[in-house]
């Protein structure tokens, strides 16, 4: 009787101890919040439930919710304003991580063309960046262009490599190609880098040579496997004001990444300076021209899915809007969005993986094997 009355203490004892050691986590540990989706319809109807946990322990009860700075009510959220809204909680004079989810405009909103392969996470197609520093006011930048139409006709890595110039210093410059330019830390004008990488350059030389050194610095990368694979697709607005883009990325590898959309357009007519004797110097058709990106470290990007660390397996979104008066976009139907994913690398962020998207199209997720 007495061990019966002593195991039933004990059992007691424990009961109560673990009791406490859970009241002791909830209040020492720090409220993680999560939304139920990346993006919503801004049309009053389409909820967002957030939720809050410390640990395994749902407390979103008890938890003060905010967006944009402000408390909710409950842990539903509806909208009819389409725009970002950061979400984030207070536990216990705690606070939690922050959300990012966009509310996108009900004419706008966009599907995704449908994953043949929804539970793959390896495998995906792989093509990289390369980013040509350029100026109208250049008179060496003929030979790059040259080079890279050569490259574009006749090179063997042409369709697995995205394009796009990025101008400084001239009438179609912009505060994004700006931007790149200065962080790759471009000497000489024209040169072309890989996958945002500053060692990746290939410098001026004939065009002949030059295009052979772009499909051989192409190959060098994709032998690469790629860590993400990217699915997009992109619309304009009845009036032809906005561009929207909502993209997709797969995580095959562990790993930190950054992503960024940026907008390209083609054939804008602009004087170009020559001192080659092969290209005669006046009004000729710009192609792959950066006019505006989708973060304001348009090199860097945003962390994806706002996380430091992504796991195997996990699936992020990204929408966003372009305001094609603010871009300086010349024609609406020459545009297309490219939308590229960096990888964490010694604490350098370079190119992972990327695709081109023309406006009014998708791009399905793609694997080579």
């Amino acid at each position: 009787m007495k061990k019966f009355i002593y195991s039933l203490f004990s059992f007691v004892l424990l009961l109560g101890m673990a009791s406490c050691n859970e009241e002791e986590k909830l209040l020492d540990g720090k409220p993680v919040l999560s939304a139920s989706a990346e993006i919503i319809v801004a049309d009053g109807e389409d909820e967002l439930v957030i939720t809050v946990k410390v640990g395994d322990v749902d407390v979103t009860e008890d938890a003060t919710i905010y967006v944009n700075n402000k408390a909710m009510q409950g842990n539903v959220f509806t909208t009819t304003t389409a725009k970002n809204y950061k979400f984030y909680a207070s536990y216990n004079g705690k606070l939690s991580n922050t959300v990012t989810v966009t509310a996108a405009n009900p004419a706008l909103y966009l599907e995704l063309p449908e994953d043949t392969q929804p539970d793959k996470f390896d495998g995906f197609h792989h093509k990289v960046l390369m980013t040509q520093a350029t100026g109208t006011w250049c008179g060496y930048c003929p030979y790059m262009i040259r080079a890279i139409e050569l490259f574009q006709e006749n090179g063997s890595n042409a369709a697995n490599t995205v394009i796009v110039a990025t101008h400084s210093g001239d009438e179609i410059s912009c505060t994004a190609s700006d931007a790149v330019v200065r962080a790759l830390k471009v000497e000489g004008f024209p040169s072309s880098f890989f996958n945002l990488n500053p060692d990746a350059i290939i410098e001026n030389n004939d065009p002949t040579v030059n295009a052979e050194n772009i499909n051989a610095a192409a190959g060098m990368e994709l032998m690469e496997e790629a860590r993400v694979g990217i699915t997009a697709t992109s619309a304009t607005s009845a009036d032809k004001s906005v561009i929207a883009v909502r993209t997709a990325v797969k995580v095959g590898k562990p790993g930190s990444y950054r992503i960024n959309v940026w907008l390209v357009e083609d054939a804008i007519s602009a004087y170009q300076s020559s001192y080659w004797a092969e290209f005669t110097q006046g009004v000729i058709d710009h192609n792959h021209v950066l006019r505006a990106a989708s973060c304001e470290s348009p090199i860097q990007g945003e962390s994806l899915g706002g996380k430091n660390s992504c796991r195997q397996g996990e699936t992020f979104e990204l929408y966003h809007e372009f305001n094609v008066a603010e871009a300086a976009i010349s024609n609406v139907a020459n545009c297309k969005v490219v939308v590229l994913v960096t990888a964490g690398v010694n604490s350098k962020f370079y190119v992972d993986n990327v695709i081109e998207c023309p406006v009014g199209e998708s791009v399905p997720f793609a694997y080579s094997k």
